[in-house]
């Protein structure tokens, strides 16, 4: 074998223990040359391999009655919608480059977007899940401003409307931002296309753009903290085109309606390396590469680039010798390129060629996740973190509730973000219902397939800082309720976890505790996780010393709607009709945005939660929309009931009257987020027959007052008009981020 000249010694020796480097020699049973070495950096990094996450994460529960792909088994999940038709859905990070290159955001938008297609699935919704620094500093409003603009630039050009997403802030982030995407998919289920080899012979074509050698050892630097010496790690910028991801897609989907693609991958981290060994290894199989094959945007680049470039809008794809007529017609349709670079043997072995030379021959298995690469259990010691709950009588009350309200309903956390969503195309294809139908949850409406599918988002990572596996727990019912609110049936589950080092044994213990939060709720609600990402080592130097962004998992739902009659909005529809809560309300203020931002206490616990009780609301609150029994359905949530009601007043400039309980002081039952609470508008001639279920039924509910004209009143206060409060709401964020003199 040749050797070669090792321009990423430091990285090796960065991205691998010592102890990984000795594994190295046993697996291979030899000392690596420095090429191998890099492929092994490469591989066994957090990024690829989940070496300190896998033991936990394959505890989900996966499987379920409409589970067709669970989670860890191929690029996305599955579920099926139909007899015709399944539902692909994929959650991703792109922390670490984004915050070093803000453009790259766009980046995330096409390898989210290959990861539905590779499984032979159409793209049709994207969701921006994002976490940034608080936006009063210039430093942190111009990142985000940039980040939007990419993200907006990529998915506006690819034709995918962005239906929704969570937007928060905190100083945590603002160093290490986070940027998550959710994307759904669908696909005919005799088109779903796995990633692997199927059998000796196949070969292998790289489809897409030319390889760049940009974003080499990516992967590693998204395994590893920032630190103020790491600059030489920072891999090269990648630039993300849309309209070649574009063709790409449509070139890939005609190919598979074709039915001569046997086994697909796209090329993200770890490049062309990453993709052809974890296809070779679900497929039992060995790949021969030959990377002078492979075109290249500049014939200096080394071997190692070409093979570990992290070039966009590409795609490998297995077919049989016998198809290649075929992939020439559609590549030339496209006007795309494509390269044979491969083929499938039965040795077990990647063989890497360059000009007649083999720089790298090794075992499939050594490389990947699930065969040699390595697997961390470190050790679990229980927090020592004083978890404290704050009840509304351990501090002042305030002294005038309505300005508090308006303080609440302007804070970048709550306020409409209307500014950021008015720069991405939120009806590309007509799917989103959202603009015309306000809903807790995104709807898409595919009327060509008579299909129509409710997406949820949320991680509050102030429930989570203090409690993560409470916290964890209140993300994945949230993101459920806001389904059964929308009358949509959750389904399944999608997971990014966002995390420190993992080699501090702090953030590990909050990892596992989040986990296993989920998994609770997963079980307990027989809702499966398909899907999902970790992302580790989201850490920065502060004054010399490495500190984790607070734990954040964020969680994505997605369920069904059987008919328009359950599509159910958070609008008030009329004056006079009534408005009720679900649920039960108290004096705990603990973990609300309320606590923090007028009492400046931030170390709380969460919320209290009765799981049992949550699931009970659930499917009260599916039988009242079966019924027809409420006209709208609104979940109570981050800034409380106050802010709730105002939601539900917006759509349709009503207004609210109502009377809070004497047993409940009333900052605690207008801003606390106690949980398992939902606002419900009832009409009239309905509210009988919804007095006589809710007593059948007995669940806890109380009245609250009913739907007025405009004026927002409560306990015969006026708190002022809807109007007043939609301008503040609409406005506040844009407002903060289009600021031009804030240092």
């Amino acid at each position: 074998m040749a050797a070669m000249n090792n321009k990423y010694e430091k990285h090796i020796r960065s991205y691998l223990t010592s102890d990984e480097r000795y594994s190295i020699e046993k697996l291979v049973g030899r000392k690596p040359n420095d090429f191998e070495m890099n492929m092994f950096a490469a591989m066994w990094s957090e990024h690829i391999s989940y070496k300190s996450s896998v033991k936990w994460i394959d505890e989900f529960p996966v499987q379920g009655e409409h589970i067709r792909v669970p989670a860890q088994a191929e690029n996305a999940g599955i579920f099926d919608l139909n007899d015709q038709y399944s539902c692909v859905i994929k959650m991703e990070s792109h922390n670490h480059p984004t915050a070093e290159h803000p453009g790259e955001a766009s980046v995330a938008v096409g390898n989210i977007f290959r990861d539905i297609v590779a499984m032979g699935g159409k793209p049709v919704a994207l969701l921006n899940i994002l976490r940034f620094g608080k936006p009063e500093g210039k430093q942190s409003r111009n990142f985000i401003n940039n980040v939007i603009r990419a993200l907006g630039n990529y998915s506006n050009n690819f034709g995918i409307p962005v239906i929704g997403g969570e937007v928060l802030f905190d100083d945590t982030y603002k160093d290490n931002p986070l940027v998550n995407l959710m994307a759904i998919g669908l696909v005919r289920k005799e088109k779903i296309v796995t990633a692997s080899l199927k059998e000796k012979g196949d070969a292998l074509y790289l489809i897409g753009k030319e390889t760049s050698g940009t974003g080499v050892h990516g992967a590693g630097f998204a395994s590893t903290a920032f630190s103020e010496d790491a600059s030489h790690f920072i891999p090269s910028s990648q630039m993300a085109d849309p309209v070649a991801g574009k063709i790409l897609s449509e070139c890939i989907l005609d190919l598979n309606d074709a039915g001569i693609v046997k086994g697909m991958q796209d090329v993200g981290a770890g490049g062309v390396l990453c993709g052809a060994s974890e296809m070779a290894f679900r497929g039992n199989l060995g790949i021969d590469l030959e990377l002078d094959e492979i075109p290249v945007m500049d014939e200096e680049i080394s071997p190692i680039d070409i093979l570990l470039s992290q070039s966009q809008d590409q795609m490998l794809v297995a077919i049989n010798e016998d198809d290649v007529e075929v992939l020439h017609r559609i590549a030339v349709k496209w006007k795309i390129e494509y390269t044979k670079i491969g083929t499938a043997t039965s040795t077990g072995r990647i063989k890497v060629n360059f000009k007649e030379k083999t720089l790298g021959d090794l075992p499939v298995t050594t490389l990947v996740k699930g065969g040699g690469a390595p697997v961390y259990i470190r050790n679990l010691s229980k927090s020592t973190r004083k978890v404290i709950r704050v009840a509304a009588d351990d501090v002042p009350y305030p002294g005038n509730l309505r300005e508090v309200a308006k303080q609440l309903i302007q804070h970048p956390n709550i306020a409409s973000r209307r500014y950021i969503y008015e720069q991405f195309d939120t009806m590309a294809g007509l799917s989103n219902t959202a603009s015309f139908f306000p809903a807790d949850a995104g709807i898409i409406n595919l009327p060509g397939y008579d299909l129509k599918i409710a997406v949820s988002i949320d991680g509050n990572s102030r429930y989570v800082k203090t409690e993560p596996r409470k916290g964890s727990m209140i993300a994945v019912i949230e993101a459920a309720r806001n389904i059964v609110c929308s009358g949509g049936s959750p389904v399944a589950l999608t997971n990014c976890l966002n995390f420190g080092d993992p080699s501090d044994l702090s953030v590990y213990y909050d990892f596992v505790e989040a986990v296993k939060g989920i998994k609770q709720v997963s079980e307990k609600s027989k809702i499966p996780v398909i899907a999902g990402n970790v992302s580790f080592n989201n850490v920065v130097l502060k004054d010399g010393e490495p500190v984790s962004v607070q734990p954040t998992p964020i969680i994505g739902m997605v369920g069904t709607i059987k008919n328009n009659n359950e599509l159910t909005s958070v609008g008030f529809k009329a004056k006079g009709d009534m408005i009720y809560i679900l649920g039960k309300s108290d004096n705990d203020i603990s973990g609300s945005e309320y606590l923090a931002s007028v009492h400046l206490v931030e170390e709380t616990s969460s919320p209290e939660l009765d799981l049992e009780l949550e699931m009970k609301l659930h499917s009260v609150i599916g039988e009242l929309i079966e019924r027809q029994l409420i006209v709208s359905a609104h979940d109570i949530s981050l800034g409380g009931l106050f802010v709730a009601l105002v939601e539900c007043c917006l759509p349709g400039n009503l207004g609210f009257d109502i009377t809070s309980p004497a047993e409940v002081r009333t900052d605690a039952f207008l801003f606390g987020e106690s949980q398992s609470r939902v606002v419900v508008s009832v009409s009239a001639h309905d509210e009988t027959d919804f007095l006589d279920f809710m007593i059948e039924k007995k669940f806890p509910f109380s009245a609250l007052g009913h739907v007025t004209k405009q004026e927002l009143r409560i306990d015969d206060k006026s708190f002022g008009f809807i109007t007043d409060y939609a301008r503040i709401y609409e406005d506040a964020l844009g407002e903060l981020l289009d600021k031009k003199d804030i240092e």
